[in-house]
């Protein structure tokens, strides 16, 4: 005989959410012989006073990648669940292998508080299965502002190479979608406006030149996603800044004058500074932040000492972060400090909000066990953990290179390109090491949401205009955000 029950309808699905709050639970299928999932299941919710509920539903599928290099001690091989593609039917279920769906409940602000009771009911080709639904809505709502801040990564190179995109109405379509995500999410990118930049040109001869600053396709774009989405930070370009990381740096220039010549110095201050007059007219000032330098070593301190001092005296309002921890040749040239999570206490994060400065941090190929991670093969829980400890710590910040990693030149040279569903590895890319270099960085380092099945190899034959697959860890980092 086959058991085609999927579940005894005494099982009960029970979720608990604020209003204004995304909320998911995870429903397994399994069957002792193959059959299919023929449809999306269909969930009836009504709340305490019998009239339909307004919390929406939305279905994703449980997908695998398989991690055959683990990403420190403490992980080993195997299949693990990460991916989220949107749920497609019919769905094969293969004999005794669990299937699981991601139910994600959206609660709207104008639910009504209480329970909203109903059914969800699952049908395969092999039977019809019911079990009451049952999703218990605070009576509170969460803001639409998110308090903890975020910077993460967003590549819109990546996006248009594994879209197959070429047309520049495709790409402004698609990078929206992958913004609307990350709102959605409550995260926030480096930039929302690759396609809307501030638009810069120096005119003039001499000592008369000046510079001439286009706001309008900037504006347009920042009304949408600072004010009507609500992102908390954007990342400011700095036109003519040099910069560099702990491997290499390089000073910048303005109208062939070199940065750290009074020539570059005033045409510097003359542009920037009507950028942070602007910003600040237009209530966006806080939200910015500079960010030119990565991760120096003691040797770049006196060259970004150097760097911050001309943002400062250019636009003494606009905030300048640094990815290092706090040290004593940099004090008083950083007003938010970025540092790797095991630099920080406590006690050095209260200090330095005694000193008027902001305390962010961030986590990339390190720090790994027993810290908190972005791994796929570490516990699902971390991401969801590093807000509590944000809270904890009193940090206002969290910081992630990128979200959409999914090739490294070096380990795939051209043509190739690495499929990100069947490599989970982000292997090591720049930094001076040659083409063909293998070493990993971790599996899904800078990699929170994946392209598209179709998009995968980067080959599509035809532009892929969907947006980005989510993973287990983008919703678990969201999650505690909105625990935050």
């Amino acid at each position: 005989t086959h058991r085609y029950t999927l579940f005894p309808y005494t099982t009960l699905f029970r979720s608990l959410a604020a209003r204004n709050e995304f909320e998911a639970v995870q429903l397994v299928l399994r069957s002792d012989r193959e059959t299919a999932l023929l449809e999306a299941p269909r969930v009836s919710l009504r709340d305490d006073r019998g009239n339909p509920s307004p919390i929406e539903v939305r279905f994703d599928e449980v997908a695998y990648v398989h991690v055959t290099q683990p990403t420190d001690a403490t992980c080993v091989r195997g299949w693990y669940p990460d991916p989220l593609p949107p749920l497609k039917t019919p769905l094969n279920l293969t004999a005794n292998r669990n299937q699981p769906l991601w139910i994600t409940f959206r609660v709207p602000a104008a639910a009504r508080a209480g329970r909203h009771r109903g059914e969800i009911e699952v049908k395969t080709a092999a039977s019809t299965s019911r079990a009451p639904l049952e999703v218990e809505v605070y009576d509170f709502t969460l803001p639409d502002e998110t308090h903890l801040h975020s910077a993460l990564g967003l590549g819109t190179h990546e996006i248009n190479r594994y879209h197959g995109l070429s047309e520049g109405v495709d790409k402004v379509a698609v990078f929206e979608k992958y913004l609307k995500n990350f709102a959605e999410h409550r995260i926030s990118s480096y930039s929302f406006f690759d396609y809307a930049p501030i638009r810069v040109r120096f005119e003039g001869e001499g000592a008369n030149k000046r510079a001439q600053v286009d706001f309008a396709q900037f504006d347009a774009a920042a009304r949408t996603w600072l004010d009507e989405h609500h992102f908390s930070t954007f990342r400011l370009p700095l036109h003519g800044m040099g910069g560099g990381t702990f491997h290499s740096r390089e000073l910048g220039e303005l109208e062939g004058f070199q940065e750290g010549t009074p020539e570059h110095a005033a045409l510097f201050r003359d542009y920037l500074g009507q950028v942070e007059r602007h910003l600040r007219k237009n209530g966006w000032l806080d939200k910015a932040f500079t960010y030119w330098f990565d991760e120096p070593d003691p040797k770049d301190y006196a060259f970004v000492v150097a760097g911050q001092e001309r943002i400062k005296d250019a636009a003494p309002g606009l905030r300048r972060m640094l990815t290092e921890q706090p040290e004593k040749e940099l004090m008083g040239h950083v007003d938010i400090w970025c540092g790797l999570t095991p630099e920080w206490t406590p006690e050095t994060v209260r200090a330095r909000q005694e000193a008027g400065e902001k305390v962010w941090w961030y986590i990339c190929t390190g720090p790994k066990a027993p810290y908190v991670t972005e791994f796929i093969d570490h516990p699902g829980t971390e991401l969801r953990l590093w807000p509590w400890q944000s809270w904890q710590y009193g940090v206002s910040g969290a910081l992630v290179w990128a979200t959409v990693y999914w090739t490294s030149p070096l380990a795939y040279p051209e043509p190739k390109v690495q499929d990100p569903w069947s490599d989970p590895m982000s292997w090591v890319t720049g930094y001076g090491n040659p083409v063909g270099y293998r070493s990993p960085w971790g599996n899904g380092d800078g990699r929170f949401v994946y392209p598209p099945v179709a998009a995968a190899d980067a080959h599509p034959g035809a532009p892929v205009l969907e947006g980005p697959v989510d993973s287990i860890r983008w919703e678990m980092l969201r999650d505690g955000i909105e625990d935050y």
